[in-house]
């Protein structure tokens, strides 16, 4: 997906996260226990401040260096849009292949980078709080885009799972797994016996995941459960995949 329209789609989720947020600051939000909706725009609007803030001036920025999200809720709207603005201008206006500062695993340290970031860290976050507003009896959440969940699948199998297999008190994931989109051509086979390393491919695997993009992409977050997805062979993984998260 290319870096435009990356950009394109992250400031409809973006819009939309904020809209929903607002109908009631205090609602919780079960995907992110610790969070209502304000501080989930909080988190937004912080993320959003700090990728400005690091592609302008090319290298790492502490994010306690940056201004404090409001704590009122009245002025969340005015603060988040402003960081939305300036995020926005300041990745669409560089070449998408000029280099900054990021935290790629693979040193991928290209500009284009901070738009999938972006992209697909405001979509699973539109996601959740419609997630939120569901279960209120709302209207069931919206899939995330296809495209932008083909970026995120990609995303996260090359530049998080190898890290996040590593973490202290990790039960052992182990086995392969074969990731198949039904909605469009992605395709992932993952030896989590060696690190996660991952290959685009069609390959049998011990544990195999059929389902559009977005379902696969938020059974990997932690945000979909297993029964929305078609899984073949064994199962065990799929109990255990709970621990991994960011």
């Amino acid at each position: 997906m290319e870096p435009a329209a990356l950009l394109e789609a992250a400031d409809h989720d973006a819009h939309r996260l904020l809209e929903l947020a607002g109908t009631n600051w205090q609602r919780p939000v079960p995907h992110c226990p610790a969070w209502d909706a304000a501080e989930l725009v909080r988190h937004t609007g912080g993320v959003l401040s700090w990728m400005s803030a690091v592609v302008e001036s090319h290298q790492r920025v502490s994010r306690h260096a940056l201004d404090p999200a409001p704590e009122n809720p009245v002025d969340l709207a005015g603060w988040y849009l402003a960081a939305l603005g300036r995020t926005l201008g300041v990745l669409g206006s560089a070449h998408p292949d000029s280099e900054t500062w990021t935290f790629s695993s693979t040193g991928d340290n290209r500009l284009r980078w901070w738009c999938r970031r972006l992209a697909v860290e405001v979509a699973i976050h539109r996601f959740d709080i419609e997630h939120a507003v569901a279960g209120e009896d709302g209207p069931p959440p919206t899939p995330v885009d296809g495209d932008v969940a083909a970026a995120g699948i990609e995303e996260f199998v090359i530049e998080f799972l190898p890290g996040l297999l590593t973490q202290v008190g990790i039960d052992t994931l182990s086995g392969t797994l074969h990731l198949h989109a039904t909605d469009g051509p992605t395709e992932w086979w993952i030896d989590l016996n060696h690190d996660g390393s991952a290959r685009r491919e069609h390959a049998k695997a011990d544990t195999a995941l059929r389902g559009i993009r977005s379902d696969l992409l938020l059974w990997l977050t932690n945000r979909q459960p297993s029964e929305a997805i078609n899984v073949l062979g064994e199962r065990a993984v799929l109990e255990r995949w709970g621990q991994l998260r960011r």
